[in-house]
């Protein structure tokens, strides 16, 4: 038998287990835009059907969550152009793309990464949320062993009112 440092045994398998998204439609769909495009992992079936998985395992729970609740991450990506990445790192704990989602439209940059750090250079929070509820619900994602990403997004807008916001959470587990 083999197991992590802690001897918990999982199945390999990251999954979005809980979402806690803050404003109304157009902030959920920030966060799919968000999921899709702020993103290098790809999923797909082969010819036999199998599904296969490439990449980060927590992106691809995000990608994953967003088929079962019935997006598909390749349509977001096809109206996603000007796309300019800056990778996840250890050190920044976060990842970023700016990218323009509709013809014509403005640049909007999304941040995904550990949610203290994405809420630190946030604004504003949506839905009228405030800190206190968010440290409430990684608090208790976290009491669950689940992994939280928080995910952000900043408009770049030509007038000028660029403001970064704190969009919402997930908690992913490995089963």
């Amino acid at each position: 038998i083999c197991t992590d440092k802690t001897g918990t045994l999982t199945i390999n398998k990251m999954t979005v287990v809980e979402t806690d998204f803050y404003g109304g439609d157009e902030e959920c769909e920030l966060i799919r835009q968000n999921m899709a495009v702020n993103s290098t992992a790809e999923v797909f079936r082969d010819s036999d059907g199998k599904l296969v998985t490439i990449g980060n395992p927590t992106e691809v729970a995000l990608l994953k969550w967003m088929h079962k609740v019935g997006y598909e991450y390749e349509s977001y990506r096809g109206k996603a152009s000007g796309v300019k990445q800056t990778p996840f790192s250890t050190e920044t704990k976060y990842m970023q793309t700016t990218a323009v989602m509709q013809e014509g439209g403005e640049p909007v940059r999304f941040i995904k990464g550990a949610p203290e750090i994405v809420l630190s250079m946030c604004d504003t929070i949506a839905g009228g949320k405030n800190r206190e509820h968010i440290e409430q619900v990684l608090q208790m994602y976290q009491s669950k062993a689940m992994r939280t990403l928080g995910f952000a997004c900043q408009r770049l807008d030509a007038d000028g009112v660029n403001e970064t916001v704190f969009l919402g959470v997930v908690g992913i587990a490995d089963p």
